[in-house]
């Protein structure tokens, strides 16, 4: 009762501000409205999810204000409405080379980069959720600010590992291009977790850089934009020509462990605990946190999820549509199994000297 009552006086206070919302949303060029804020987002396929982040970012951050990037033409109205979102469609972004660049793929999330609506932000994947108010934490001084604590790779390092080309860019053949860079003694960082200013990598700069992948097949590794943000983060950091640091604000569970997270989460039942003892990002990238796998860790993902179900649902409510949404998750991984199933036999069958 609680829950639904706050969900509604939150949704009164969002709707005295809906006419300028409105407004920016027939702008197609996003002017900036405020010094620091979260950045999310989705495409149809995973807004069920984006609703967990963006859960996450009211309860432990109410006041800071959220964009949602939007790839696809897919509604939002309802999660505009709930959590007083400022919309960036990628389908309306002024630059045509923009829109071909990130339509479709993780490049959508740097349109709040180069035409978002804060001169400053946090980006969280939507995977990704807050874990308490870490904002205290977050460097608005410096350029860039990378959510790892792990130099990876030694500065003094004489063999490239296997990895870095794998999950990065091949040093040998970035050579050709920037033969100055050192790719030793840096923090190779998760794109899905970031804070930075607005612009910090200039759009022609890094179209650039795409065409070097073109150019030399394998420079880049076969992580969509991971590859060229930590290049860029690194060189241009190398170069002076931005400032960076690097933070202990996330948490992957599945590299750090979940004991830390399932302390927060001890004696609050299926609720937000009410201390976090080290606020951060909780990231759940690789496997992602649903219920049916069971070697997943979940349980703090899926109480962002009931927190965003609880302000239109009672607690019964709440877990049906987590668990109807499974449902619909697991159905269609059964679809594409079964075609992909079905299309290998064909093939082979045609294929086969005795087929008919």
């Amino acid at each position: 009762m609680a829950s639904n009552l706050r969900c509604r006086n939150d949704a009164r206070r969002i709707r005295v501000g809906r006419v300028v919302l409105n407004a920016l949303a027939n702008d197609h060029r996003m002017k900036v409205q405020a010094p620091f804020g979260f950045v999310t987002g989705c495409h149809a396929g995973d807004k069920f999810m984006v609703q967990a982040t963006l859960a996450s970012i009211k309860h432990f951050c109410p006041e800071i204000p959220i964009c949602l990037v939007v790839d696809g033409s897919f509604d939002v109205s309802d999660l505009e409405g709930e959590y007083g979102l400022l919309v960036l469609r990628v389908s309306q972004l002024p630059s045509n080379k923009m829109r071909k660049l990130m339509s479709g793929n993780a490049r959508a999330k740097h349109a709040a980069m180069w035409e978002g609506p804060f001169e400053f932000y946090v980006w969280l994947d939507s995977d990704a959720i807050v874990w308490g108010d870490f904002t205290p934490q977050v460097r608005t001084d410096i350029d860039f600010q990378v959510f790892w604590s792990d130099i990876d790779i030694p500065a003094d390092a004489i063999e490239i590992p296997p990895w870095l080309p794998h999950f990065q860019f091949d040093p040998q053949k970035l050579r050709k291009f920037d033969p100055k860079f050192d790719w030793r003694g840096h923090p190779y960082f998760s794109a899905g977790v970031f804070a930075c200013k607005r612009d910090v990598i200039p759009f022609e700069k890094w179209l650039e850089a795409e065409l070097w992948g073109m150019e030399a097949p394998g420079l880049f590794g076969d992580f969509s934009d991971q590859p060229l943000l930590n290049y860029f983060v690194h060189s241009m950091t190398q170069r002076g020509e931005i400032k960076s640091t690097m933070s202990d604000l996330q948490q992957i569970w599945a590299h750090h462990g979940k004991e830390e997270l399932m302390k927060d989460c001890s004696g609050g039942g299926w609720h937000f605990p009410k201390e976090i003892r080290r606020p951060r990002v909780a990231h759940f990238c690789g496997r992602k946190p649903f219920l049916f796998y069971r070697d997943t860790y979940s349980r703090p993902f899926t109480i962002a999820r009931l927190e965003h179900h609880r302000c239109a649902h009672n607690e019964l409510g709440a877990w049906l549509a987590v668990l109807n949404e499974e449902r619909q998750v697991l159905a269609g991984k059964l679809r594409r199994r079964f075609k992909t199933w079905l299309e290998n036999g064909l093939d082979r069958k045609t294929r086969s000297p005795l087929a008919p």
